[in-house]
């Protein structure tokens, strides 16, 4: 019994520990780059891809911090821009349809990787599945929502 305990505690450490060094370097890196002009360029490139799914460009900095960081930061970011009245009905909607299905893309690809996952069939998956999903919403609901 013992030794069954003591084996799932090291495995847990390992298991923690390798999540540790993926999380850290991702909210360390957000942080610098969140400033920056290259950030600015990755919102821009973002919205190029993102306006056809309906958003506006200032959809775009909750889609990107919620893809690579996760719903809680993404959707913290989405309820400040909301009081702020920068977003849409739409935008909130959007996010939220496209956020609940693929979130913490790189963090949760690598946590899987760690365990035997193959990285490209989740992120792969994930990023379609919300994709087109996210478009029928916007198919659907375009005209329904105010655009305000």
């Amino acid at each position: 019994m013992v030794e069954l305990l003591q084996h799932a505690a090291i495995g847990s450490l390992k298991l923690s520990l390798k999540l540790i060094f993926i999380i850290v370097p991702l909210m360390v890196a957000y942080e610098f780059l969140q400033n920056s002009k290259t950030f600015k360029k990755i919102l821009r490139t973002l919205h190029f891809v993102l306006k056809p799914l309906g958003f506006s460009e200032h959809a775009s900095v909750s889609m990107l911090t919620g893809i690579f960081l996760g719903i809680t930061y993404g959707s913290g970011i989405l309820l400040a821009q909301s009081e702020k009245d920068m977003l849409t009905k739409m935008d909130i909607t959007l996010t939220a349809v496209y956020l609940s299905m693929c979130h913490a893309v790189i963090e949760d690809t690598l946590v899987f990787m760690a365990i035997g996952g193959n990285g490209f069939y989740i992120l792969g998956t994930r990023l379609v599945i919300a994709t087109i999903v996210t478009f029928m919403f916007y198919r659907y609901l375009k005209g329904k929502l105010d655009k305000t």
